[in-house]
This record gives structure tokens, C-alpha cells and sequence, in this order.
């Protein structure tokens, strides 16, 4: 793969009273307009994370022209104790048949170690820019397990023919780094025939390699016959990945085809992350995070060759 990159196409400003644009996930609107959505987290003043949106236009000549952005929370904070009281993250959105489900996890701050995830889904009423997510349940669908005690999150949800697959990361104890505990986490996988109950695998379907111990924010397309996925990993700073898989389970790095990296100045020049990939009119875009985990907002790319 090869990957032009197109710029930051959008990163609050120091006057703005949120920061952050973290975890972008697009949603074509008008494939003839080329009109898309792009929801993603800001983080407010006591470093709340939640969910909003913007909408934009990409040109044919691959100009990105924000026309309207949300910037304010579309669902309320969990309820005190709750596995999302402390942050909402959309990472997945999946139609089935004439709704719309958001999978997104859930923060819950810790004491020994910083944070607990978890993921749940919601729904969303209202439209256009009076859109809202409705949670489905008040915990979560899929939490930590006896062989994953780290954490549960990011999820990325594909429907398929009569069933669904999750792949979301799944953590492994904590690590000490520095002297400050540091979350450990591998990608896995989890099938469901509602979207609502699921069962997961026993193996991880993406492994941590000898020299990074997060591997995160899995993204699936399947074409060709295969499937693809893009995520990022992290030893010392973050980057974006790829692997393969010809059942959609078990999945096979291939990281250095990937074909796109950290730039040697600028907004991503210390870590490039949480990569969405989506087509619009013949030519496949990616979306992602660079340096800071979001706080410099997102940047697109264009695949110049696979």
C-alpha cells in the first residue's frame, strides 16, 4: 500500500472551550455529493470524553470542507458508577435493516490504575443535525473477562449475513513503565446473532509483537475475499498497522505494508493512530489521529496503490 497524505483537516482551536478530536469514524451521507460525517470524541475542561460530529465535503480534487460542526455532547454521561460515567468513545457504526447502532465504550476512572473500559451500544433518534444516541442498556454488552482482566473497548462491528463480528481490544494485565502503570492489550474477536449478546473467542485474533505491548482500535473491511483490518500499536509511540485474514478470525501482521507513517515535522510527526479507512467515488480515504492521541486533531490520506 501506498498512502498520499492530504493534511490535519481539522484540530480544535486554543480558543475553543473543548479540546481533542480523537477516534474519527465516517459515515457517507451522499456518495454523490460526496457528502460525509465524521463523528469523533472531544474531551471537555475536567477531561470528559464524549461523542459529536461534523459534517463536510471532499472535492474531487480531495479538498476537505467542514460545512458544519456539532462540537456538543449527542449522549448524556452514564449514571454515577456506571461503566460510561466518565467518557463515551464512538468507534463503530452498523446498519441493521432501519436502525442505526453505535458501538462506542465506556471510561470509568480507577485508583491503582487510571481507567476501566468497557463497551456498550445505543441507537440513534432524531436526524441530521438533531441527532442523538440512545443507550440500549445502561451497562455494558461485552465487559473484561477471566483470562482478560485489562480492559474491554474500541469496538469495530461488521454485519454480515445473519450474524455479526466484533473485533475490539482486549487487555492483558497492566504493565509497570516508568514507574506509572501502563494498560496492555491484544486484538480479539466476538460473534452475535443480534448485535447484543456476544461470544467470544478464546485466542486473540491480532497478537502483540516482541516490541509493542498495546495493539488497539481494530478497523475490518472484507473484499477480495479477504479480510483486511488497520488498527494501531504502541511500544513507545503510536502507529498504524495491518494484518489480514482469510476466515476473519485469525489474523496475520503484515505492518510493513501499510504504507503510511509518522511525517518528520507537523501534527503527526510524533504518532500517527486510529486509522478509519472508507470509500468515496472510486478512491479509498483514510482517516486518523496524529500526535497526542487526538489533541491534534485528524488528518486524511488518499491510497495511492495497493
Amino acid at each position: 500500500m501506498k498512502w498520499k497524505k492530504l493534511g490535519n483537516v481539522y484540530c480544535p482551536s486554543v480558543s475553543d472551550k473543548y479540546t481533542h478530536a480523537m477516534l474519527p469514524v465516517v459515515e457517507i451521507v451522499d456518495a454523490q455529493s460526496s457528502s460525509i460525517r465524521v463523528y469523533y470524541t472531544h474531551r471537555d475542561n475536567n477531561n470528559y470524553g464524549f461523542p459529536t460530529f461534523l459534517d463536510a465535503v471532499i472535492s474531487d480534487d480531495n479538498k476537505f470542507t467542514i460545512t458544519y460542526n456539532h462540537h456538543e455532547p449527542i449522549i448524556d454521561k452514564g449514571e454515577l458508577g456506571n461503566f460510561d460515567d466518565s467518557g463515551v468513545n464512538v468507534t463503530s457504526i452498523v446498519r441493521a435493516g432501519s436502525e442505526i447502532y453505535y458501538y462506542y465504550f465506556g471510561w470509568n476512572l480507577g485508583v491503582t490504575v487510571p481507567f476501566r473500559n468497557a463497551i456498550g451500544v445505543a441507537k440513534s433518534v432524531g436526524s441530521g443535525k438533531n441527532i442523538r444516541l440512545l443507550r440500549q442498556y445502561p451497562g455494558p454488552i461485552l465487559d473484561r473477562a477471566p483470562k482478560f482482566p485489562g480492559l474491554c473497548a474500541v469496538p469495530c462491528v461488521i454485519a454480515e449475513s445473519g450474524f455479526f463480528r466484533m473485533y475490539f481490544a482486549q487487555g492483558k494485565p497492566w504493565i509497570i513503565k516508568d514507574g506509572h502503570p501502563n494498560v496492555s492489550c491484544c486484538i480479539s474477536y466476538a460473534e452475535s446473532t443480534d448485535g447484543f449478546s456476544w461470544v467470544r473467542a478464546e485466542e486473540p485474533s491480532v497478537t502483540n509483537s516482541p516490541t509493542d505491548h498495546v495493539v488497539t482500535t481494530p478497523f475490518v473491511v472484507f473484499e477480495d475475499d479477504i479480510y483486511k483490518m488497520w488498527y494501531s500499536y504502541r511500544g513507545e509511540r503510536y502507529r498504524i498497522g495491518y494484518a489480514e485474514s482469510n476466515d476473519g478470525k485469525t489474523f496475520i501482521r503484515k505492518d510493513s505494508k501499510v504504507g503510511i507513517t509518522v511525517s518528520q515535522k507537523g501534527w503527526d510527526s510524533e504518532m500517527v493512530c486510529y486509522p478509519k479507512v472508507f470509500d468515496l467515488n472510486d478512491r479509498r480515504y483514510m482517516i486518523y489521529c496524529g500526535n497526542s492521541y487526538g489533541r491534534t486533531g485528524f488528518g486524511l490520506a488518499v491510497l495511492e496503490s495497493f
